[in-house]
């Protein structure tokens, strides 16, 4: 029942989230750094696999460090009768005074 509770609880209460990292060369200070700064989203993805490459791409292009999928729905199938995916990514940075101070 504890369990239970804590579960309910935690859908009303902000989640410490990790996002993917597309770095890998991070320092400590760097990796504490993190925070969010905007939002990205894909329509058109027809399977995880691009949707995640998708992210990746745009993560790259935006100069952040990780992303982290925020929503992910299911489109009625394109004309193929292969489905379509559109998602939302939360986008991540290294704070501006970690990386050049």
């Amino acid at each position: 029942m504890k369990q239970l509770i804590n579960d309910v609880i935690s859908i009303f209460t902000p989640q410490s989230v990790k996002p993917v990292l597309i770095r890998g060369d991070l320092t400590h200070r760097e990796l504490s750094s993190i925070h969010p700064v905007g939002f990205t989203s894909v329509s058109w993805a027809t399977s995880m696999e691009e949707l995640n490459d998708a992210f990746v791409q745009k993560a790259v292009a935006a100069g952040a460090v990780g992303y982290h999928i925020t929503e992910v729905e299911s489109h009625e199938p394109a004309h193929d009768g292969q489905h379509v995916m559109a998602a939302t990514a939360t986008l991540y940075h290294i704070n501006s005074k970690v990386a050049y101070g």
